[in-house]
């Protein structure tokens, strides 16, 4: 066997594990969480055989596609963090990029499953501090108010990239939906405080939870 050809086999596997991503993401977002495996591995352009070596069941699968979209996530909240703008104009970029990016979130809120049962995705924490950041900064100059908090600002994302309306009717709603959380946001005197929410815990608890444990709340 010549050395190209472990090489060769390796890429293909490497390929066809990024084509089954690709395809479930689209099939997930598209018909939701009990669309059949079958459909993803043809979308993918390979048999089911390779998805079972690639992923032993479609909680695995499903937990790497989310797992996928949460590296976009901290990807768009590490970019807020780091900007130099003003926190509520980075907070602006960060909800826009992710409008941009919506057909890629399929996202463990509004019916897409979550990670396995009983574990957050490891880079949420990431998410939060990053939000948290952007969020502190503009507490400290006074342009933000003091009890918005990063989950606020994850839930609200997540409700956003999933379109309630045909494409471009959403992409207009969900502008101005942003707009009005951004000035929602800004530090107002004499500003009633904002209902209890959840805590990062909270939701993460909530995203773990399991299909059956979701049909008896």
């Amino acid at each position: 066997m010549s050395p190209a050809q472990p090489t060769r086999r390796r890429s293909d596997a490497v390929a066809n594990r990024v084509a089954l991503l690709d395809a479930a993401e689209q099939v997930l977002l598209r018909d939701g969480p009990g669309a059949p495996l079958d459909v993803v591995a043809r979308e993918a352009g390979v048999g089911i055989a390779t998805l079972y070596r690639n992923f032993a069941d479609r909680e695995e699968l499903c937990a790497a596609v989310v797992h996928r979209s949460y590296e976009l996530l901290a990807a768009l909240a590490g970019e807020a963090e780091h900007s130099t703008a003003r926190p509520l104009d980075a907070l602006a970029g960060f909800f826009h990029r992710l409008m941009e990016e919506r057909r890629h979130l399929a996202l463990p809120l509004l019916g897409t499953p979550g990670p396995l049962p009983g574990q957050g995705d490891p880079l949420g924490p990431q998410i939060t501090r990053s939000l948290t950041e952007v969020l502190n900064r503009g507490i400290d100059d006074g342009s933000v108010r003091p009890d918005a908090t990063a989950t606020d600002l994850i839930v609200t994302g997540a409700m956003l990239a999933h379109a309630q309306l045909p494409a471009d009717d959403w992409d207009r709603a969900a502008r101005r939906i942003v707009a009005l959380l951004l000035d929602g946001l800004r530090a107002r005197p004499d500003t009633p405080r904002l209902p209890a929410g959840l805590t990062r815990g909270q939701l993460d608890q909530a995203m773990t939870r399991t299909p059956t444990d979701r049909a008896t709340d």
